[in-house]
């Protein structure tokens, strides 16, 4: 039997294939929410912090909603428990963490990007500056996942254990996906 902290990493992934998968059927080619009837309050002074933030992002209703989803659901284990500064650093982390595999699953999987025979660097405009494979925000989000936790990991390495079992099944179930989308799926057309 696997260790709990793997079935959850495991459990995690799968939610981030799914939320991926969703938000292809919603976003078409369109993403960021760039063709949907969402609110953006465009010129305002959160918006524009919310954009500094993001790399450039626009902020939208959609994303608030969806954001705001994915942060309650990974609260859900703590229900009816004290709250303390542990699991909201422990969500937090794992919500960067989170949002870049599902982010980065969504090129994977969508018909009109890929990765290994398409171009993400040049189609995927939301994301204004790429370190190599990766859009640059996510290595700051993984980057500040592992900022976050140390408070904690500093004196209990088992967080920082915890944490890296997460990346890894996060990482293995992100290059698995990518393997079997690349080998299974046939083009489309491209425009």
């Amino acid at each position: 039997m696997l260790s709990p902290n793997i079935n959850l990493a495991i459990y995690l992934f799968i939610c981030a294939l799914v939320l991926a998968y969703l938000e292809v059927q919603i976003e078409g080619q369109h993403g960021w929410a760039a063709k949907l009837p969402t609110w953006r309050p465009n010129g305002k002074w959160f918006a524009k912090l919310y954009s500094k933030f993001m790399g450039g992002k626009d902020l939208t209703g959609y994303h608030i909603g969806v954001f705001g989803f994915v942060l309650l659901f990974l609260h859900y284990p703590y229900l009816g428990l004290a709250p303390t500064w542990w699991q909201e650093l422990w969500v937090l982390s794992i919500f960067l963490l989170f949002s870049v595999v599902w982010d980065y699953l969504w090129i994977i999987i969508n018909p009109h990007y890929g990765v290994i025979r398409r171009r993400p660097q040049t189609d995927v405009t939301w994301h204004k500056v790429w370190w190599g494979p990766f859009p640059r925000d996510y290595y700051f989000g993984i980057l500040f996942s592992a900022l976050i936790l140390y408070p904690i990991w500093r004196t209990n390495f088992d967080v920082l254990r915890q944490w890296g079992i997460m990346v890894g099944v996060f990482a293995a179930g992100t290059l698995l996906t990518l393997l079997l989308v690349e080998m299974f799926r046939g083009d489309i057309s491209r425009k």
